[in-house]
């Protein structure tokens, strides 16, 4: 009798987190701008919701159906993602150092920062800075994040970029609930205009 109550019960679950992820893929489907999803976020306070930005060519590698739709089944979670509009935004290219504030005192990171900084200026290479102390595993590339375009870092660091000229070297933080994130970074390049497409994506946890 138990192990026949135990099964009703993980058959029931599944049937509910099906019925869940369903919904989920229609509510996505009833999305056409990234302005509607502030509302679907309060009617649907269970659900995580994501925006995302990609190059052309990131978006060719993902499988969107017919709709436009793709999804992912993990243990853990289910995500429905959708494509929804195709823009002009900055693309932006640094090499940075990023200094963990979770794993090191304050003190070490300023005497850090300003230490990299004066070896940069004796005109040792960033490169070799980056992979001498950066917390990130960019670290093995000398530090460099390729083209990236805006919207994709998180917002401290971004206005950090778009304020400075290819060849600067400045720093910057990103200091909130989840982020204890200091960073030295280096312009490489100019930003430039691109194409990029946005989506949303829904995550239903599996019951």
């Amino acid at each position: 009798m138990k192990t026949t109550c135990l099964f009703i019960a993980f058959c029931t679950s599944i049937a509910m987190f099906s019925q869940n992820f369903e919904e989920a893929i229609h509510v996505l489907k009833t999305i056409e701008s990234s302005a509607q999803v502030d509302s679907i976020k309060t009617v649907y306070p269970q659900w995580q919701f994501f925006e995302t930005t990609y190059a052309p060519k990131e978006v060719v590698s993902k499988n969107f159906n017919q709709n436009n739709i793709s999804t992912i089944k993990n243990k853990s979670h289910s995500v429905a993602e959708k494509l929804l509009e195709t823009a002009s935004v900055l693309e932006f290219r640094v090499s940075y150092i990023y200094l963990n504030g979770d794993k090191r005192p304050k003190t070490e990171i300023d005497s850090l920062r300003q230490l990299i900084l004066e070896k940069f200026n004796e005109n040792i290479p960033f490169s070799e800075l980056a992979k001498k102390y950066s917390d990130d595993p960019s670290a093995s590339k000398g530090g460099d994040l390729g083209w990236f375009p805006a919207g994709r870092m998180v917002p401290t660091f971004e206005n950090a970029i778009r304020a400075h000229r290819k060849g600067a070297i400045f720093l910057a933080e990103s200091l909130t609930s989840r982020t204890n994130w200091y960073f030295v970074i280096l312009k490489t390049h100019e930003d430039r205009a691109t194409e990029v497409t946005r989506t949303v994506s829904i995550q239903v946890k599996n019951q």
